[in-house]
């Protein structure tokens, strides 16, 4: 997935594709583990790096403004707000594999919210 470029035409659809896609990748690493774990905490590994370039993006003072106006973005950035990863370890993988699943609940509890 390429790297989100903040501006004030972010959706919540685009910003919901987007913890989509973190989860189903997430759900297929997970699947992963029982046939080659080596491979799939090295699928994490890049996972886990992908996420952490987005929530860089999104706390970066230049887009502070945008983000604060911006309902899709600011849930997105508190989405990853959510996520708590522990030590990359073997042990640890299905922990934190499942924290994404943890972060899109609360996107959706989010979301409904929103439509009330």
């Amino acid at each position: 997935m390429d790297l989100i470029r903040v501006s004030n035409n972010i959706t919540m659809n685009d910003v919901a594709d987007r913890i989509d896609y973190f989860y189903n990748r997430a759900n297929q690493i997970h699947d992963l583990i029982s046939k080659d774990e080596m491979q799939a905490k090295q699928e994490y590994t890049l996972l886990h790096r992908e996420q952490n370039r987005e929530y860089h993006e999104l706390r970066l003072v230049r887009n502070a403004k945008v983000i604060e106006n911006n309902s899709a973005l600011w849930a997105y950035r508190n989405y990853f707000g959510h996520l708590h990863f522990i030590d990359n370890k073997n042990k640890n993988l299905v922990w934190n594999l499942d924290e994404f699943s943890q972060g899109k609940s609360w996107f959706d509890l989010f979301v409904n919210k929103q439509e009330e």
